[in-house]
């Protein structure tokens, strides 16, 4: 039985994890009666305990003997993850990575500094999801045609300040900032996405969105984990607005649902449901399952997933993000394109400030999807975005680049 996090790790370099399965026939989809919910049934107990079995039991009335399992992890990926978790060693951190195109579970790494082993945090969704909703607010403003990342939205105020006059009764004056969409999203403007979406979007289409983008739902997926939480009244327009900005602990999110969140941007406006188990294996080698056919649902227009894209790239180079991020120099780097979005937030469930980033990478045909987030009682001790920047150092370094 492997361990998750760093004793997952640890499995993994042994050589412990099932070897790869082999080559299956294109089109040819084994299943042998074996569903997605029945692998959950059998792998999610353990997983909750901080385990994941490298055999299993599903009994389907053709094979009932224990399985073999292989994972999607990317092995030198998730040790590079829970390597830097240790290094910067925050309160609480976990990074969550998939592939935007089929789902696929990279890493799930995470840590605590007092080291206690209780719920397993990629998992959980009582995060508040703060201006990570931004993103929901983006989209649907775009698609429904409300604005576009190019669309001048005025504003007064600081960008991280909050108020009903400037959401509900905006007067253009000497100090009005005239930002466009792209600019507000990179820099976080909270002012202009609760006018966006209590006001342009409105309740029920907003809360529509969050629904279509996994919120109080669950995904089809080999494993379960908790998704993303709104609790807002529609008739209440100010709790709309705090929903809008994420300027609320009632919206939550899991690092899973957030990396899935991030995806979005780069194939072509899909959600898509995450995969951990790559294939099972019965005797002598031979495939029982393999999952092939990734679950994903069309949520926005592709001209809509490109501008998120254009947005989340613009936190990078002149938001939020723009000085933890830094820049990714060397020729390892070069037509590397990344995007992300911010967000922070006080919480209490763990207690502490909570630092989010959510967004892709891709290089090529090459792309990752992720999630960060630290949560720090008293201190910083690396920002989200920070971490992120050296993940992405290592992934796309050319040895791993190439493997």
């Amino acid at each position: 039985m492997l361990k998750l996090g760093v004793f997952l790790v640890t499995a993994c370099a042994l050589g412990v994890w099932p070897a790869a399965v082999g080559f299956v026939g294109p089109g040819e989809n084994r299943n042998w009666g074996i569903t997605e919910r029945a692998i959950s049934d059998a792998i999610s107990p353990r997983m909750h305990s901080h385990n994941l079995p490298g055999y299993v039991e599903i009994p389907n009335g053709i094979v009932n003997e224990p399985l073999r399992i292989t994972y999607t992890i990317d092995q030198e990926l998730q040790f590079r993850a829970q390597e830097l978790l240790e290094k910067y060693n925050p309160d609480y951190g976990v990074f969550v990575a998939i592939d935007p195109e089929n789902g696929h579970v990279l890493t799930m790494a995470e840590s605590r500094r007092d080291g206690r082993r209780e719920e397993v945090l990629a998992l959980k969704n009582t995060f508040p999801a703060a201006s990570i909703f931004k993103i929901i607010t983006a989209v649907a403003a775009v698609n429904e045609g409300h604005a576009s990342a190019s669309t001048v939205i005025p504003f007064n105020g600081k960008g991280t300040s909050f108020y009903k006059k400037h959401v509900f009764n905006h007067k253009t004056g000497k100090w009005t900032r005239n930002y466009t969409l792209d600019q507000s999203f990179a820099k976080s403007v909270n002012t202009v996405f609760g006018r966006l979406g209590a006001v342009d979007v409105g309740a029920d289409t907003m809360l529509e969105y969050a629904r279509q983008l996994g919120f109080n739902g669950r995904f089809t997926s080999d494993f379960e984990f908790s998704t993303g939480v709104v609790d807002t009244d529609p008739e209440d327009r100010w709790q709309v607005a705090e929903m809008a900005s994420g300027y609320t602990t009632r919206n939550t999110l899991s690092p899973i649902h957030g990396a899935l969140l991030g995806a979005i941007a780069v194939n072509e406006g899909h959600l898509v449901a995450p995969v951990l188990v790559k294939s099972l294996t019965g005797p002598n080698g031979i495939p029982i399952y393999l999952n092939e056919h990734p679950n994903k649902t069309a949520v926005v227009q592709p001209e809509t997933a490109e501008q998120l894209k254009s947005m989340m790239e613009s936190t990078i180079r002149i938001g939020s993000a723009k000085r933890s991020f830094g820049r990714l120099d060397g020729k390892d780097y070069k037509k590397l394109v990344v995007g992300g979005k911010t967000g922070s937030l006080t919480g209490l469930e763990p207690r502490g400030k909570y630092d989010w980033f959510v967004g892709f990478a891709e290089k090529g045909d090459r792309k990752i999807a992720y999630a960060m987030l630290c949560i720090n009682k008293k201190k910083w001790y690396v920002k989200s975005a920070r971490f992120v920047r050296d993940i992405l150092h290592f992934y796309y370094r050319s040895p791993h680049s190439n493997s």
